[in-house]
C-alpha cells in the first residue's frame, strides 16, 4: 500500500507530463481496440466449427448465381444433411434519391430456421421470427439501416429494385438483426419473393447444415461429382471457406489493420518509456537517497516498473472503455450516422474489450519502463552527490 501511494505521488509531480501521457495513450488505445475487433470479428468466422460444418451451393461460373429450383430436391436430400435453407438476393434503393450509401441488400429465404441456419442471428429475439412468420410482407432488418434510414418496428418501406427492375417490393419491419451482423441487409420472406418478382424459377443459393466437417466434406466432394457435367454446374465450399475466399479480397487492408496495431503498440510503449525516462531523470537524487537508507535497487525498479504499469493499465482502461461506449451509444442510436460511426454496426466492441484495454496498457508499460527501470538500477550514489557538491 505503501508503495502505491508514493507511486500515486509520482505520478503527481508533474501533471501536466502525466495527463499529456495517459490523454496519447487513450487515444491509442481506442484506435487499437477498434481494429483489434475488426481482425477478431475475421478469426471468429473463418475459423468457428460451426462454419465448417455448413456448406453453401452456388452456381460455378455466374455471378449472382442462379441454380434451378429443380436442384433443390436432389441438394436437400443428400444423406446427412440435417437443415438446410435458401437464400434470393434482392437488391435496391431504399428511397428516391437512389444514392449508393441508400442502398439495401435484401435476402429471401425460409422464416422458420432463420435463426438455426444463420451465424450470428444466436441474440435474434424470436418474437421477431415469429412476427416475420405471420407477416407475408415482413422483414427483419439490419441494426445500420435502421439507424441510417431512421426506421422503427412496425414501420413500412418501399425497396426501388435494381436486380429486378420494375418488380419493387413494400415491406413491414417486424424486426432489427443484432448489432454487427449482415450489415445493410435485411431478411423477407422466400414466397413473398417469388409472389413479388414472379421468380420461381432459381434461387441466389442453397445451404446445407450437416453434422460435423467430416461429413460436409463428404457431402461436398459427392455434389461436386452429381452435378460435375450438369448445366448449370455448381460449386461447393463450407461457410468458413466462403467468408476466408471475401476476406482474402480484402487481404491487404487486413495486412494493413495488422501493422496499425503493432505501430500503435510500439508508439505506446515509446510514449510511456519517455515520460517514465524524464520523471526518473528528474529524481536521480531521491533514489540515491533511497539507496542511501536501504533500499534495494530491486525496490527502486518495482517502483519505475509499477509507476509505468499503472499509468498504462488505466489509459488502457478508459481508452477502450471509451470505444466500447461510443459503440454501444452509436448501436442504440445515440449518435448520429456518419463514416465514423458506421464502423460500429459493422465491427460493435464488446464489453470484455475493456479489461483486455487495461491489460493492454499494463503490458505496454512494462515494455516501456524497461529501460527506465534499469537507468534507476543504475543510479551511483557517489555520482549523485559529488554533483551536488
Amino acid at each position: 500500500m505503501k508503495a502505491l501511494l508514493l507511486i500515486l505521488k509520482n505520478l503527481r509531480r508533474n501533471k501536466l507530463r502525466t495527463t499529456l501521457t495517459a490523454l496519447a495513450v487513450i487515444v491509442m488505445v481506442v484506435l487499437c481496440t477498434e481494429a483489434a475487433t475488426v481482425l477478431f470479428w475475421v478469426h471468429q468466422h473463418v475459423h468457428t466449427q460451426a462454419c465448417q460444418s455448413k456448406l453453401l451451393v452456388s452456381e460455378r461460373w455466374v455471378a449472382p448465381s442462379c441454380i434451378p429450383t429443380r436442384y433443390l430436391a436432389l441438394l436437400t436430400h443428400q444423406e446427412g444433411v440435417e437443415d438446410w435453407t435458401l437464400w434470393n438476393l434482392y437488391t435496391g434503393y431504399l428511397d428516391t434519391s437512389r444514392q449508393s450509401s441508400r442502398k439495401g441488400f435484401g435476402l429471401a429465404t425460409r422464416p422458420d430456421n432463420l435463426i438455426a441456419m444463420h451465424l450470428g442471428l444466436e441474440k435474434l429475439d424470436p418474437a421477431a421470427v415469429e412476427a416475420l412468420q405471420r407477416e407475408k410482407t415482413g422483414a427483419i432488418v439490419s441494426a445500420d439501416l435502421m439507424q441510417q434510414m431512421n426506421w422503427k418496428v412496425g414501420q413500412q418501406f418501399t425497396v426501388l429494385s435494381s436486380s429486378h427492375p420494375h418488380k419493387d417490393l413494400r415491406f413491414k419491419i417486424v424486426g432489427v438483426l443484432p448489432p454487427g451482423e449482415y450489415v445493410r441487409n435485411f431478411f423477407f420472406r422466400q414466397d413473398y419473393y417469388e409472389e413479388g418478382t414472379g421468380n420461381k424459377e432459381t434461387i441466389t443459393c442453397v445451404w446445407l447444415r450437416l453434422r460435423d466437417a467430416e461429413t460436409a466434406q463428404r457431402v461436398a466432394s459427392r455434389i461436386q461429382k452429381q452435378f460435375q457435367h450438369s448445366q448449370p454446374e455448381l460449386k461447393v465450399e463450407t461457410e468458413s471457406a466462403g467468408v476466408a475466399r471475401f476476406v482474402s479480397r480484402e487481404q491487404a487492408l487486413l495486412s494493413v489493420l495488422k501493422w496499425v496495431v503493432a505501430v500503435l503498440v510500439l508508439d505506446m510503449a515509446i510514449v510511456l518509456s519517455n515520460s517514465i525516462s524524464v520523471a526518473t531523470r528528474e529524481r536521480r537524487v531521491e533514489m540515491a537517497v533511497l539507496k542511501v537508507l536501504g533500499f534495494e535497487p530491486v525496490v527502486i525498479m518495482a517502483l519505475v516498473v509499477g509507476e509505468a504499469m499503472l499509468l498504462g493499465a488505466v489509459s488502457g482502461f478508459v481508452g477502450a472503455a471509451l470505444a466500447w461506449l461510443s459503440s454501444t451509444l452509436a448501436v442504440h442510436g445515440f449518435l448520429p450516422s456518419n463514416p465514423a460511426t458506421r464502423i460500429f454496426f459493422s465491427f460493435p466492441i464488446q464489453a470484455a474489450m475493456v479489461l483486455w484495454g487495461a491489460l493492454l496498457g499494463a503490458l505496454v508499460g512494462f515494455m516501456g519502463s524497461i529501460v527506465p527501470a534499469w537507468n534507476a538500477w543504475q543510479v551511483k550514489v557517489s555520482d549523485v552527490f559529488a554533483k551536488i557538491a
